[in-house]
């Protein structure tokens, strides 16, 4: 199993949006229904604000993704005291759950998320938005048991052939697929066949994550919509 810590500060602040944790695990954030987006906080403690929707409870959201062949066991972090709502998580485009926490340490473990793990800032009700400030997080991810016993040398499954997709997304291989979006809900769901296509044409222009089983494989491709 690796383990992999994100620390923001003054040298990443532009990376609040998106980034890259480490060679196999990168991640996005989302504005959801919030009036504000994610944000970097430059005094100390520094850190990455993560805003919340009182109305709504769809505050904005935090998207790890992972690479093909590997799957995220857990996600931990320490939000800076007094800015430590209720955070949700949702494993690969599933329903949303509450993640664990004690005062301000969050600890999420015993998952496999295939593709994507998603947490958002979901303080609902009360007289103003909360934000959820932090500092680092740490995650833990190891290879997928096909991949453990498998071939580590073989070549990538690939599922998804146009990676820039105008209205449709073309397949390269039979499978059951979701296309999640960065926020972690599932947008679009299919049985596709090699060489055939999905129409996203009435999707917003953006980032999306489609995952599928192939050959009893777990992939996920990012694509962006134009």
């Amino acid at each position: 199993q690796t383990t992999a810590t994100y620390t923001f500060s003054g040298a990443n602040a532009s990376e609040v949006l998106s980034g890259t944790i480490d060679s196999n695990l990168t991640f996005v954030t989302a504005k959801g229904t919030s009036a504000q987006s994610p944000t970097f906080y430059t005094a100390a403690p520094a850190g990455v604000r993560i805003y919340s929707d009182r109305a709504t409870g769809d505050g904005n959201s935090f998207t790890i993704s992972v690479a093909t062949g590997y799957e995220i066991t857990g996600l931990s972090f320490t939000a800076v005291a007094t800015y430590n709502p209720t955070v949700t998580y949702s494993v690969d485009g599933g329903a949303f759950a509450t993640m664990p926490k004690s005062t301000n340490d969050y600890t999420l473990s015993g998952i496999a998320a295939a593709s994507t793990l998603t947490f958002k800032n979901a303080h609902l009700g009360g007289t103003s938005n909360i934000q959820l400030r932090i500092p680092s997080f740490t995650v833990t991810y190891r290879p997928t048991s096909s991949m453990a016993v498998g071939n580590v040398n073989a070549a990538k499954v690939n599922l998804v052939k146009n990676t820039v997709v105008d209205n449709n997304i073309l397949f390269s291989a039979k499978a059951d697929v979701k296309v999640i979006s960065m926020n972690g809900q599932v947008v679009k769901s299919a049985s596709v066949n090699e060489n055939t296509s999905l129409n996203v044409a009435d999707l917003a222009k953006g980032m999306y994550i489609v995952t599928g089983t192939v050959n009893g494989k777990a992939v996920s491709e990012k694509i962006i919509k134009k």
